[in-house]
């Protein structure tokens, strides 16, 4: 399955690559996954398709098997097999869209938090610092540390926007519509280059910004549980 983030009632595609080994062609291939199938009219040689998947809720689902099927020739005989997959795939929650501009008010940004004392990786180089365990080596400042025989590295200006931290009871509705609505916040905020906190349950995320910082949030909420 080709890597992508699968997004509760939004289609996804599943990639297959089937390949005919006999010398006949295939009739009415049929290919099944996780109650959705395609029908391939005729097949000789190799070929990729997809099959839509579209799921009703966030979570986590096993692709267990794909099967596959052909008569030949024609309706005289079926051909079938059941190839094993047990793939786990992690559907994140629908974003529902909803009203934020409360999120932007005074005492939801963190103005003074570290990350808006510029510690982020986002903005201009604005000098060298010492470097402390967890900083990315991908901001290593060579030159400097080449000249004084210890590790630096870079210190950035801070990203766009002020900090924002969110959590379930920001919003009202049950708590799938929290989730979701959450999750819209989440996706628009980042896109906005806003640094991005969530506080979700008893774990918390502090606010960052670039995609797998926002992956790791979504992931978090589609496997929630609240109980």
């Amino acid at each position: 399955m080709k890597s992508q983030d699968i997004f509760a009632l939004k289609p996804a595609k599943l990639k297959i690559k089937a390949k005919n080994k006999y010398f006949f062609g295939l009739f009415l291939l049929r290919i099944k996954a996780l109650q959705n199938e395609i029908v391939i009219p005729y097949l000789k040689g190799e070929g990729i398709f997809y099959i839509n998947l579209i799921f009703p809720k966030r979570g986590k689902y096993i692709l267990e098997e794909i099967i596959i099927s052909s008569f030949f020739p024609f309706y005289f005989f079926k051909r079938s097999t059941t190839i094993p997959i047990n793939f786990e795939i992690i559907v994140l929650p629908h974003p529902l869209k909803c009203d934020l501009s409360f999120l932007t008010l005074e005492g939801k940004t963190l103005k003074e938090s570290s990350i808006s004392r510029g510690k982020s990786y986002d903005g201009e180089v604005t000098g060298v610092r010492t470097y402390v365990q967890g900083d990315t080596l991908k901001y290593v400042h060579w030159k400097a540390t080449a000249k004084t025989s210890s590790l630096k590295t870079k210190e950035f200006s801070p990203p766009q926007g002020s900090p924002i931290i969110i959590s379930l009871n920001d919003f009202h509705g049950n708590i799938e519509e929290k989730i979701s609505k959450t999750v819209y916040a989440l996706i628009e905020f980042s896109k906005m280059g806003n640094p991005i906190g969530l506080k979700l349950g008893k774990d918390f995320y502090p606010p960052d910004t670039g995609q797998p910082h926002l992956r790791r949030m979504l992931y978090a909420l589609a496997i929630y549980n609240p109980e």
